[in-house]
């Protein structure tokens, strides 16, 4: 039982030895590249929100 988690142990570690981790610079790009796709999102979806809620505010209190 032991030897099963030392030897699983080993394999965990040698398997991250092999991994390619990204630079520090790499995952401050994707960082900021997310935070940027985001917000231009969430003004977007917030301008199609207003501009259809005004719309529609408009036609039906103009149809009362």
């Amino acid at each position: 039982m032991i030897g099963a988690i030392k030897q699983q142990a080993k394999d965990l570690f040698a398997e991250l030895d092999r991994v390619d981790w990204p630079t520090k610079e790499k995952v401050m790009t994707s960082a900021w590249t997310v935070v940027i796709v985001s917000v231009f999102v969430g003004i977007y979806l917030w301008s199609v929100d207003w501009v259809l809620s005004k719309g529609f505010a408009y036609f039906f209190l103009k149809t009362r």
